[in-house]
Formats: C-alpha cells, sequence, structure tokens
C-alpha cells in the first residue's frame, strides 16, 4: 500500500507563495541556471546568461516512462503548474568500486544477462562490502576533479562503500564555518536489499564507531529489513522514490546523493511518479562527451551527475507520466544538466 507523505511536506508546500512558486517553475525549465551559487564570477555569470538564452526549447523527456496510451502535452504558452516546493540541486554519485563489483560490473558492460550478473557478484559476496583500492581511487580523483565545496548537505546510504565515498568526495570539514553541513545516513538509499551479503548493512552502533561524523539517527540498531529473498524492484524503486521526497524536504538547496547503481536505475527509469528530464546543453561533440550520454544510462562507479530536483502536484503536471502513476502522490522530476564548469564555487 502506498504511504501518503509526511504533513510537514505539505504545510511547507503551502507555505510557499504564488510568486516564488511560479519563479521556481521558471528556474527549473531554463536550466535551473539560477540553482548555481550566487557568488559566481562575472564572466561565470555571462556564461549562465547565454545559455539561457539558448534555452528556447523544453527538456527532452524520458520516453522508457512515457506509456503508449499517455497524451504529451508540448505547448509552451500554457502556463506550468506551481511546484509542491522550489528545486533544489543535487549532485549523485555512486559509490566506488566495491569488493563485489570487479567482475560483475565487467559481465554487465559486456552485455551479460541480470542472473549471471548476480551469480558473478555472489562469487565476489563481502558482508557490507567494502572499497577496493581502485574505489578508493576513483573517490579520491572525484574529489579533485569535483572540488565540492558548496555543498550544504550530504545523504548517504548506511551501506559502507557509499560512506566511504561520500568521505572521500567531499570529506568532512573541521571549520566552524562548515560545521554546520549535515552528514546524514537514511535506509531509503541502500542498495537493492536481500540475497546478498553486500546489501546487508552493520548494526547502528558499529557505524557509529567507523564513521563518528554521520548522522545515524534515522535506521534501527539492527538490520531487519535484510532477507534471503531479493528484494522486488517496485519495492526498491518506491523506496527510492521516498528517499526523493525526503530530500525535497530538507532546507538544503545544494545536495549531494550518495548511493548506489541498482536503486538509482530502479527509481529514476522505472517509478511511475519520478520523470527523467534532459537538461543538459545540445552541442556537436562526438559519441564519448557527456551530452551525447543518455540520461537513463546506468552510473558508473564514481561517476558524478547533476540534476534540479522539484516536486510536483499530481493532479497539475501530466506532461510526461506513464499511466500507472499515482495521482495522490507528489510527481517529482529529475532535469539533468550539464555538470557545472567549476563545482567548487
Amino acid at each position: 500500500m502506498m504511504i501518503r507523505p509526511p504533513l510537514a511536506f505539505i504545510q511547507m508546500a503551502l507555505s510557499a507563495s504564488p510568486s516564488a512558486a511560479a519563479a521556481a517553475a521558471q528556474r527549473i525549465h531554463h536550466h535551473a541556471s539560477n540553482l548555481r551559487t550566487a557568488s559566481l564570477p562575472s564572466s561565470a555569470l555571462r556564461q549562465q546568461a547565454e545559455e539561457a538564452m539558448k534555452a528556447t526549447t523544453p527538456p527532452k523527456r524520458h520516453a522508457s516512462i512515457i506509456s503508449e496510451n499517455t497524451t504529451v502535452e508540448n505547448d509552451t504558452n500554457k502556463p506550468m503548474p506551481e511546484p509542491l516546493l522550489p528545486p533544489k540541486r543535487v549532485l549523485i554519485v555512486r559509490h566506488g568500486q566495491a569488493q563485489h563489483n570487479p567482475r560483475a560490473e565487467a559481465a554487465r558492460e559486456a552485455g551479460c544477462a541480470f542472473d549471471e550478473f548476480l551469480r558473478l557478484m555472489e562469487l565476489d559476496d563481502a558482508h557490507d562490502a567494502e572499497l577496493t583500492d581502485l574505489g578508493e581511487n576513483q573517490a579520491q580523483t572525484a574529489r579533485e576533479r569535483y572540488a565540492l565545496s558548496d555543498v550544504e548537505l550530504v545523504v548517504s546510504s548506511p551501506l559502507s562503500r557509499a560512506l566511504r565515498t561520500a568521505d572521500l568526495v567531499h570529506p568532512p570539514s573541521e571549520s566552524s564555518e562548515s560545521a554546520k553541513r549535515r552528514r546524514i545516513a537514511i535506509e531509503h538509499f541502500r542498495e537493492i536489499n536481500g540475497k546478498l551479503l553486500n546489501a546487508q548493512r552493520r548494526p547502528r552502533s558499529d557505524l557509529v564507531q567507523k564513521f563518528p561524523h554521520w548522522c545515524f539517527q534515522a535506521i534501527p540498531e539492527l538490520d531487519e529489513s535484510w532477507t534471503e529473498e531479493l528484494e522486488s524492484r517496485e519495492d526498491c524503486s518506491e523506496r527510492g522514490y521516498r528517499g526523493l521526497l525526503w530530500v525535497l524536504q530538507q532546507p538544503e538547496q545544494n545536495v549531494l546523493l550518495v548511493c548506489h547503481g541498482g536503486i538509482l536505475n530502479y527509481t529514476l527509469n522505472g517509478h511511475a511518479n519520478v520523470v527523467l528530464l534532459d537538461g543538459r546543453r545540445q552541442s556537436n561533440t562526438d559519441s564519448e562527451s557527456e551530452e551525447a550520454r543518455c540520461v537513463t544510462k546506468r552510473f558508473g562507479n564514481c561517476e558524478l551527475r547533476e540534476f534540479v530536483i522539484t516536486g510536483w502536484d499530481s493532479a497539475g503536471y501530466n506532461n510526461g507520466l506513464s499511466n500507472g502513476a499515482n495521482q495522490l502522490e507528489p510527481v517529482i522530476t529529475l532535469e539533468e544538466v550539464t555538470l557545472s564548469q567549476d563545482l567548487s564555487l
């Protein structure tokens, strides 16, 4: 049975003024240029202004979640509905390579069946699998490349490989200025649960000792959700959807989310109330470029993508929804945008 969003979500939505909501709707349909940090240098501001001028077409919708019987309206003159909450900028990272990944991921890239992918993971399985040396290096490289100093909230799966990746990609700071940046682990974003030991988390008390700078108050002491049966695609995507609703309720505007390839794939590409949009700049670059990558492609280890995430009243938002959408639940749009030139600003 579907659970309705918490009362706090509705209360925050009703507190938004019409003018603020309208402004938020404009931001998400202009590639989120106003969601960048206000302290950008003049050259970056000029560049963003040029990008906004070029953004004359609506974002491309993720075709796989539009059913054959769904009519999509594309009237650019039709006023957009008011969002339940203003957009947020969310940087999503998959964890670095872990102990159970090497053979299974290589086979997946070669096009193996899902059953073979699971078999190879079972051969290399390990309880709450740690990062490999390569995984540690991948996270260090991501840190050097992106320098995510503008992040206000770090959210992670409670599995060690995600927590460790988050600490390497965006290390906790000891300065008083950064002390307010929260680091929270929540169950919603753990990997597809069950069957494999790498999906089973440690007791909360062990995690507190291992990662003392993280908040684990939202998770129970013992992992009572893990079973010997693999979690269904529907249950996993619903859990991820609830996690995205939770992110939308937080006060921070710039969020770093570190989790797993499986739950990201199921949630972004398979939940009826999640609409994935492509708002990246178009270019004439070769097929290996970031712009050429399909937005639905599975995340690689330590791959970072930038999104604008918005919650909408499903009664007023119908573009891109499948017929299986729950009309009593909010619609969540995730518009992937071209990575900021300098994420440290």
